[in-house]
């Protein structure tokens, strides 16, 4: 329901009241007339709101309402009177003075027209169960319109959101065609000429095969030469290109914590200090494990608003700390997701840790390490 909607109701509840006394007091048909007319002049108020929404020819028919209760006699159509000059001060705009100024016309009318009793309980009745419906209506009316406004920034951030993930998409696509092409650059120029030129050695020692054998064997030996650098500088062209285990392994840890803080608008962040080339490639693989099912674990159980994970490496030990800032507690039982991770770190010879407390959860895995074997010393 909205204001015309609103207006148009009380005001045929008013006409209703007026004129069902008229009737039982007079037996003429003037009150049947009168009303019918009321009735054509609301209709015809409402419809050129709802369809034309033309408020200079609004304000025609509530002056026209208000002169015909003075015709009729405003004694006797007072409620009327009074809820026409309420929508007449809400077609005016008055906004924070609206209640003021009604509330002054309609004490004005009382005193002026001094209507009978009937009409001036009838008149208060209306005017406080209108006064009740239209705070509800303009309350209505206010949670719509924050409504459609948070639904217009909604939109607006998922088109944000997707436009910024296919720019991202972008520079993905377009770094890896550029160190491709950087790549393929790279082992046309160290191997190309040297593979071309042992491929015409060998062609030459084809034709020399039979009629010069010494020559023969010279080009093969050069073009093995040539071939056996060639396959050097592949090894070395790609131990430079292939990124560092730690590098990478840091890298996809975190591009889960920044997709778990996108997905469920959990603030996380990643803290790494020390040489990571001197952890594992199993203690990589179950850090990562472990960070999975604790990100799954604040999701489902802490109420968090942020998440953390540190890995400090020093000289014998490598410590990593996952926590989070949700609901803390004196104790907390272990499911299979903490036992996963706890079985994760044994393996690995290491040990796992939990604390739970009034500033969240933690969980602490600590492992053991050998740097003369650049392995962990549980293997």
């Amino acid at each position: 329901m909205n204001k015309n909607s609103l207006n148009l109701t009380f005001k045929t509840a008013a006409l209703a009241a007026v004129t069902a006394r008229n009737i039982s007091a007079n037996a003429d048909g003037f009150a049947i007339v009168s009303a019918l007319a009321f009735c054509c002049l609301f209709v015809t108020d409402y419809l050129i709101n709802k369809l034309c929404r033309a408020n200079g020819a609004r304000l025609i028919c509530a002056p026209l309402g208000i002169a015909g209760c003075l015709v009729c006699g405003a004694e006797e159509y007072f409620p009327l009177l009074i809820m026409l000059i309420f929508e007449l001060v809400d077609q005016l705009n008055a906004k924070e003075y609206f209640y003021g100024i009604s509330a002054a016309s309609a004490a004005l009318a009382m005193l002026i027209f001094a209507p009978d009793r009937y009409a001036l309980v009838v008149a208060v009745v209306l005017t406080a169960a209108w006064i009740f419906a239209r705070i509800a209506v303009e309350r209505l009316e206010y949670f719509r319109a924050l409504s459609k406004k948070q639904r217009d920034i909604i939109s607006a951030q998922s088109d944000r959101i997707n436009k910024l993930h296919e720019w991202s998409n972008s520079l993905r696509e377009t770094a890896a065609l550029e160190e491709r092409s950087r790549f393929s650059t790279r082992i046309h120029d160290k191997l190309g000429h040297g593979i071309s030129g042992s491929i015409i050695l060998l062609e030459g020692a084809k034709l020399y095969l039979k009629n010069n054998p010494e020559q023969a064997e010279k080009s093969l030996c050069t073009a093995i030469e040539n071939l056996r650098g060639s396959v050097d500088s592949i090894r070395e062209a790609l131990h430079e290109e292939r990124p560092k285990r730690g590098a990478a392994s840091s890298a996809e840890l975190k591009e889960l914590l920044e997709r778990f803080s996108v997905n469920y608008g959990i603030k996380a962040g990643l803290v790494i200090d020390g040489d990571t080339e001197k952890i594992s490639p199993q203690i990589w693989i179950c850090l990562k494990d472990n960070l999975v099912e604790s990100l799954t674990n604040t999701v489902k159980h802490s109420n968090a608003s942020e998440f953390s994970m540190k890995v400090h490496i020093y000289d014998k030990m490598i410590r990593a700390e996952f926590s989070d800032n949700g609901r803390g507690g004196s104790g907390f039982s272990k499911g299979m997701g903490l036992e996963g991770i706890e079985d994760r770190v044994t393996i690995c010879g290491g040990k796992c840790l939990f604390r739970c407390g009034a500033t969240g959860f933690k969980i602490i895995n600590i492992f053991g390490v050998n740097y003369d074997k650049g392995i962990d010393s549980g293997r």
